[in-house]
């Protein structure tokens, strides 16, 4: 918009009206051309703006005053459909678009999308962190599906190259991924659970599907935030709402019979999690391939028996790595058709 001193003679279009790029404008000019595409613009005419995406027979959806183009099914949760999509302005901008299949966990979706939008404004050095690691949201809205019924539907910012779960990780790999892998993808899960536990929120639910990797970044975030649950500064009988049916195993037998919010219990799922993914068995022992330094500490925290905070158990990982690798060094993780579908 220019200088603070120059914004009483500047006026801002939302969108070119040919390819959707926000516009800056002089009051005075009558007609504005759009430095992206050269088309001529009218500001103040009441412009309806057309897509920037020809019109094909993939499906399309208007969330949040927003059209959007699916592009195809990512992923199903217990009660989503996860798509890869574009918005149809903005130079079809690539987001990621979750459409309510159960209609009763309309609230979940909703939990879901204020919680993120929550934490993301946490303020000081915890909440630009987990801007930088969370889900972006953009938008909610209903919308209807083939039978005229309507289903709640949310829009998220697309982050390139983390399109793996967990659970596809494993199912990739039969029969575990290295040792140094299992490192930095539990070090990243632990690393963004001790700022959630910072910020007074328990995730809930670290089970395989909810934990997205990025191969060759080493990264890792976490999905599945409809059911995470603040923990106030009092205590209380904090409850999870719900419990993902498909993965049970991987909560711990005190969260499965009572619920409770606790720290630990992300913990605990996050070492089950890598032990998984490292090859495993539900006895949460470890499986031979791994050293005996970061397989110890896995079984350990993985039967709530290791460390209870994030922070403790990151200290130990450093440790335990150190021993058995020597120090941190790069380490990919091969996925296939990774390099394609990562743009």
């Amino acid at each position: 918009m220019g200088d603070a001193n120059d914004t009483a003679g500047r006026m801002r279009v939302l969108f070119c009206q040919v390819c959707g790029a926000p516009l800056d404008a002089p009051w005075h000019e009558l007609t504005v051309v759009c430095r992206w595409c050269d088309a001529k613009n009218l500001p103040g005419q009441g412009i309806v703006v057309s897509s920037s995406m020809a019109y094909d027979e993939r499906p399309r959806l208007n969330i949040g005053g927003r059209t959007y183009v699916l592009e195809g099914l990512l992923a199903q949760g217990d009660s989503t459909d996860v798509y890869r999509a574009r918005w149809s302005m903005r130079l079809g901008e690539l987001v990621i678009v979750k459409v309510l299949r159960s209609l009763g966990d309309a609230d979940i979706m909703r939990r879901e999308f204020e919680m993120l939008g929550g934490l993301r404004g946490t303020p000081g050095p915890t909440g630009v962190y987990l801007a930088s690691v969370l889900p972006d949201p953009i938008g909610m809205g209903p919308v209807k599906d083939e039978t005229g019924r309507e289903r709640l539907a949310a829009v998220y910012r697309w982050r390139s190259g983390y399109i793996h779960t967990l659970d596809e990780v494993g199912r990739a790999h039969r029969g575990g991924i290295p040792g140094p892998v299992v490192v930095w993808i539990w070090k990243r899960l632990l690393e963004a659970l001790a700022f959630v536990h910072d910020a007074g929120v328990v995730h809930g639910a670290v089970i395989p599907p909810h934990v997205l990797v990025h191969p060759r970044d080493h990264g890792a975030a976490l999905l599945g935030w409809g059911t995470a649950t603040r923990i106030s500064v009092e205590g209380g009988d904090q409850r999870i709402p719900a419990l993902s049916r498909a993965w049970l195993v991987f909560y711990p037998e005190e969260t499965k019979s009572a619920r409770a919010a606790a720290q630990p219990t992300d913990v605990v799922m996050s070492a089950r999690c890598a032990l998984a993914a490292a090859g495993g068995d539900t006895d949460w022992k470890a499986p031979s391939a791994l050293p005996s330094n970061l397989g110890a500490l896995l079984s350990e925290t993985a039967r709530g028996a290791g460390p209870q905070g994030a922070p403790a158990a990151l200290e130990r990982l450093k440790e335990a790595s150190n021993r058995d690798f020597g120090p941190p060094a790069y380490h990919p993780l091969p996925m296939p058709g990774w390099q394609r579908l990562s743009q």
